[in-house]
Order: structure tokens, then sequence, then C-alpha cells
């Protein structure tokens, strides 16, 4: 657990209150980090320049609170999709894929292809805009990713999809693959989403 501002005196009784409800498994004591030592922690790391002996003994606590909170449980991705033999996006993410603020722009886009990578699967390079594919066009197989929270479910997935107003409806049922070309299965709304039905299609009643 890493506390910023923990030194201060007012921060006491809130830290006790957060430590007090945390799991015992590997919990780092909080160790006060001021700005001007924190900076120079990651110049140190980022930089590869070199720190004084008091930041260094500030780096063994910080680093073990990374290490320890990134190998505790890594990210669960899930792939929605609307068909699982093309494995075609869902039409009600498509706003996502073409106009979301956080989509690269043009100039970064040119970066990753002049470094030898691609462009988002929505970039038309002759318009130099985002836009999906055509009815009677192939449709990206696994364009879209929802980042789930580990221990999540089926039914999170299917309430996530609904609030961001992909999904309507009611859930009705769901099959699920671990990787492309395999049989999908059903699956129940209560199965907890890992690697094994990280692909999923969610179907709902149509109102």
């Amino acid at each position: 657990l890493a506390l910023n501002k923990n030194d201060i005196s007012s921060s006491i009784p809130f830290i006790e209150e957060i430590t007090s409800k945390l799991p015992i498994h590997g919990c780092f004591v909080a160790q006060a980090l001021s700005a001007d030592k924190e900076m120079r922690f990651i110049r140190h790391h980022c930089l590869h320049q070199s720190v004084s002996s008091t930041v260094a003994s500030f780096e063994g606590y910080v680093w073990k609170c990374l290490q320890k909170a990134l190998s505790l449980r890594g990210p669960l991705l899930v792939f929605p999709v609307a068909d699982m033999q093309t494995y075609e996006p869902l039409s009600g993410l498509n706003n996502f894929a073409t106009r979301d603020p956080s989509l690269p722009s043009k100039g970064f886009i040119n970066c990753l292809t002049s470094a030898g990578g691609t462009a988002p699967s929505t970039w038309d390079d002759n318009k130099a805009i985002y836009a999906v594919q055509g009815k009677n066009e192939t449709k990206p197989a696994l364009r879209d990713v929802l980042l789930m929270k580990p221990g999540s479910t089926v039914n999170d997935v299917f309430l996530t999809l609904k609030n961001k107003n992909v999904l309507e409806g009611e859930f009705v049922r769901a099959e699920a693959a671990s990787k492309l070309g395999e049989k999908p299965k059903l699956v129940s709304k209560l199965d907890i989403v890992g690697t094994e039905n990280r692909i999923l299609r969610i179907m709902t009643t149509k109102r």
C-alpha cells in the first residue's frame, strides 16, 4: 500500500482506518515520501540518474510496494463480440471505437507506423479519420476489449455494457470461448470471467 502525504499529522486517523480494513496478505507499512524524493526516485528508475543515499533508503519500500501490488492480481481482459464465428464487434461500441477522446491522433498514428506498429483497426488512412467498416465489409475480429476487475462475473460484463448503452434489455444467455476458433460454450451469468471464457457473446431481450 502506498499512501501519499502519510507523514502529515492530520492523515494519521485516516491511515489507521484504511489499514485496519486491508487483507493481511503482504501489505507493506506506509512510508513517507516527499515530492522531491519521489521525483528523484522516478528519475533514477526512468532516466537512470543517480540518487542520494537518503532517497535510496526509501526505494526499497516503494519498489516492494509496487511489485507486491502488481503481483497480487493481474488485469482481466474481456472481448465482447456480436458473433462467435466471425468475432465481429458489437455495433453499440462503434462510437467508442471511432469518437472516444482516448483514441490516438493522426500524429500519434504516424509515430506508431514509423516505429513498425500499426494503426487502430478503425483508422481510415485515406480519409485520416476513424470510421467503421460498411455493412458488407469484413469486420475486425476482437476489435474491442474491456478491462474488468479480477473476480468479475459474466453478469458484471453485461452490466458494464448495459451502462455504456451498448446492450439493452435483460440478460438472456451468454456463450464464451478462450481463443479464436474454439467451439463456444454456454456460460452462467454468475460464472467468474477468466482466460477460459474471455471472449463473450451476451444475448438480451429485445426492447
